[in-house]
């Protein structure tokens, strides 16, 4: 969403701790008091939305860092034996994929890395340097924790990008969702003008929750959302 809309937002929700606060005195209105209601629940939706795509990236993306930072601090183990492997077999392919370095494992694109450690592994499980690496001591269940960790990346790394594309698609849904929810605060607006009568205290708190402040602290004259007196 746009700053204003961001903005907006903000002050939906100073709006919307005051009315939770503040139940009781505008229940002696019957219609403010369901469209204070209304304001709420339509507040509490887009807040559900915004979490839940927000929760689930965060989790994929620790997922993803978490495994390729495994596969980088054991894959050199592998690099190792594999380059004594191919000099004894006299394989020069395998011994140029070998010879990768760490820093040169940081430096590859999250593609380019799962390609990488897929070929490393896959020449590990070639028929004949198998045996040549359990002499090393490094059997099928001594090189589990890279199939693990491969399995892994190779499922959270798109899993986060499909996540945040997600993300840039429920922003268009949640500028709906305010666009609505601003809708019923202006309708609200108008049923609070009787407490002008009724409780002016609880009126003019409500007048000062709907100011809509920057997110850089000084009030705003744009938007059209400012409540009229």
């Amino acid at each position: 969403m746009k700053q204003v809309q961001e903005d907006q937002l903000m002050m939906c929700g100073q709006l919307v701790a005051y009315l939770n606060d503040h139940q009781a005195d505008i229940a002696v209105s019957e219609v403010a008091a369901k469209n204070a209601a209304d304001v709420v629940a339509q507040y509490a939706l887009i807040e559900k939305a915004r979490g839940g795509t927000a929760r689930r990236t965060a989790t994929l993306t620790g997922d993803a860092k978490a495994a390729r930072q495994t596969l980088l601090d054991l894959l050199p183990a592998l690099l190792g034996p594999l380059r004594s492997v191919a000099t004894r077999l006299g394989d020069n392919d395998l011994l140029a994929l070998a010879t990768l370095t760490s820093k040169q494992l940081r430096k590859l694109r999250p593609l380019a890395f799962i390609g990488v450690a897929e070929s490393i592994l896959n020449s590990a499980a070639r028929p004949d340097v198998v045996p040549e690496l359990a002499k090393q001591g490094l059997t099928a269940a001594a090189l589990k924790p890279l199939h693990d960790a491969l399995k892994t990346y190779k499922t959270a790394q798109p899993a986060t990008r499909q996540t945040i594309n997600e993300r840039v698609l429920a922003g268009a849904a949640l500028e709906d969702l305010l666009t609505a929810l601003l809708v019923e605060v202006r309708q609200l607006d108008e049923d609070m003008k009787a407490f002008k009568l009724l409780n002016r205290a609880l009126f003019d708190g409500y007048q000062q929750a709907r100011k809509l402040v920057s997110s850089g602290g000084g009030g705003s004259k744009g938007g059209g959302v400012q409540p009229k007196q």
